[in-house]
């Protein structure tokens, strides 16, 4: 009988060890929203970028302070970024969390960020609980499925972190 439990303990922690990203540094899947209210998930939007390029995931939501700080920033570097990087296109998708879209559109109008950053949203925060972030503004930068950057909260260190991992990049 100790045998059995013991071979059915080994197996069950093989099998936690196994279960997620292959690599510690791959983002999860998750589902995003657009606003005209399809379905995606990360991975499918992914996909379709040039593995070259690099994507900021910005973490948002209409009723977070910081975050109305820092997404007119990421809006002003990203648009520097591609102007003088015509090889490495940066993309900024900026995702709200526990909004609906309305509240994103609402937002997305006051920020001036419709047609500059592509918009979706998390209205059940999935992506807090997939992703492992305490809450907003978090921001992820990654190429293809690797997290290269990711940081909780707008202060300026992170800001001057995201900043110096992404010319590196250059």
């Amino acid at each position: 009988m100790k045998t059995i439990l013991w071979i059915l303990i080994t197996l069950l922690s093989i099998g936690s060890l196994t279960a997620g990203p292959k690599d510690q540094n791959e983002i999860q899947n998750i589902p995003l929203y657009s606003l005209d209210l399809e379905r995606k998930t990360l991975y499918q939007e992914l996909s379709q970028i040039p593995d070259e390029d690099l994507v900021i995931l910005n973490f948002t939501s209409s009723d977070c302070p910081p975050c109305k700080e820092e997404v007119p920033n990421l809006l002003e570097y990203s648009k520097k970024w591609n102007g003088s990087h015509p090889k490495r296109k940066l993309h900024l998708w900026i995702i709200f969390v526990g909004d609906d879209p309305s509240s994103v559109s609402k937002l997305a109008n006051e920020l001036g960020i419709i047609k500059q950053a592509s918009l979706y949203f998390d209205s059940l925060q999935t992506s807090m609980r997939i992703l492992e972030f305490p809450g907003t503004p978090t921001t992820m930068v990654v190429q293809k499925k690797k997290i290269i950057f990711k940081e909780y909260g707008y202060t300026q260190e992170n800001w001057s972190k995201m900043i110096s991992v992404l010319e590196n990049r250059r």
